[in-house]
């Protein structure tokens, strides 16, 4: 393995790392507030798809949407180049 290919699997699993923060921050996010607004412990799929449209619409959630969706195109983006260049 050279260099090159070190060194771009370890930026994609720097920016799998940050995207994985971020996801299970918003995941404990919407189940928190699935919680405070339902009052149960164990909320089913259906307050959940509720709470996410509540997240996709709420305007101070908009800097988590955005950072989001920028990593999660990074990842795409880079798992894409290591499929053309062979890489893994």
């Amino acid at each position: 393995m050279s260099i090159g290919q070190i060194a771009f699997l370890t930026l994609q699993g720097s920016i799998f790392l940050v995207w994985t923060v971020l996801m299970f921050s918003v995941l404990f996010t919407l189940r928190a507030r699935a919680q405070a607004r339902t009052g149960t412990i164990f909320n089913g799929p259906l307050e959940f798809l509720a709470e996410i449209g509540a997240w996709l619409r709420n305007p101070t959630d908009k800097s988590m949407r955005w950072a989001l969706g920028i990593v999660t195109l990074c990842l795409f983006v880079m798992t894409g180049q290591s499929v053309l260049v062979g890489i893994g």
